[in-house]
C-alpha cells in the first residue's frame, strides 16, 4: 500500500474502504490501468482506498452535481476532499505545506465570526458549511491549502457555533484566505503566492448581468 496522502496502514492485509476488497478487479474495456488497483492512503483516514475506486467515486460526485444542478466549483471541491476526515485527497506526490503553521482570523465585521466550510467551495449553500466558526482575533492552526490556493483548512480550539450558543473543544474546516492574517515573516510570501479572491457564483453572475444591462443601456458612441 502507498501512503502519499498522509494516512497510514496497520499490520495485516489492507482492504479498500469503498469496495471492501483487497484487490480490485480491473477491466481494460472501461479504461482501467494497473495503477487503478493500487491501494493508497490519500487523506488522514486510517483505511486505504483503491485509486480506481476513488475515480469511480469522483464520477458519482459529478453525476450527482449535474442531477442537482450544483456549481462546477462545488463539484471540484467535493471531489477533492474526503467526506470523512475533511482533508484533501492526495493520491500521488506529497501533501503541500501551508505558508505558515498559524494565522489570525479576521472576520471583517458581521458577527465577528467566520463560518467554517466543510469543503473549499465558493458556493454559499448551507450544506457546504459546518455549524462552527472561527472568531475575530483567534489564532488558528493552519493545516493545508486547497488546490485553488484560495482556501485553507484550519483547526480552531474553543470554536464557537456560528448561529447558536455553545462551542466545541476543537473544530476543523476550510476558510478563505481573505479572513486570515499571516505572521509577519510569512506576509511577503502570502502577498506573492496567494491568488486574488474570487466572487461567489451568484455574485459573479449578478455582476455580469449588471454589466450586460449597462452595455445595452449605454448611448451609442
Amino acid at each position: 500500500a502507498c501512503s502519499e496522502g498522509g494516512g497510514g496502514g496497520g499490520g495485516g492485509a489492507a482492504e479498500c474502504r469503498l469496495c471492501l476488497q483487497e484487490e480490485l478487479d480491473l477491466d481494460d474495456s472501461d479504461g482501467s490501468t494497473a495503477d487503478d488497483g493500487r491501494l493508497a492512503y490519500p487523506c488522514n483516514c486510517s483505511a486505504p482506498v483503491h485509486v480506481g475506486c476513488l475515480k469511480r467515486w469522483h464520477r458519482a460526485q459529478a453525476a450527482q452535481t449535474l442531477e442537482e444542478r450544483r456549481s462546477l466549483d462545488e463539484l471540484v471541491a467535493r471531489a477533492s476532499i474526503c467526506e470523512v476526515c475533511g482533508a484533501r485527497l492526495v493520491v500521488t506526490g506529497k501533501r503541500s505545506r501551508p505558508l505558515a503553521g498559524t494565522a489570525i482570523c479576521r472576520a471583517h465585521g458581521g458577527f465577528g465570526k467566520v463560518a467554517l466550510r466543510r469543503v473549499p467551495t465558493l458556493s454559499r449553500a448551507n450544506r457546504n458549511f459546518s455549524e462552527f466558526s472561527a472568531s475575530e482575533g483567534q489564532e488558528l492552526e493552519v493545516i493545508e491549502q486547497d488546490e485553488s490556493g484560495e482556501f485553507f483548512r484550519v483547526r480552531a480550539t474553543g470554536a464557537q457555533r456560528y448561529r447558536e450558543e455553545g462551542a466545541a473543544a476543537v473544530a476543523e474546516g476550510w476558510i478563505r484566505h481573505i479572513y486570515l492574517e499571516w505572521p509577519t515573516d510569512a506576509q511577503p510570501l502570502a502577498a506573492a503566492a496567494l491568488p486574488a479572491p474570487r466572487r461567489p457564483p451568484a455574485y459573479a453572475a449578478g455582476a455580469e448581468a449588471a454589466s450586460a444591462v449597462a452595455r445595452e443601456e449605454a448611448p451609442p458612441s
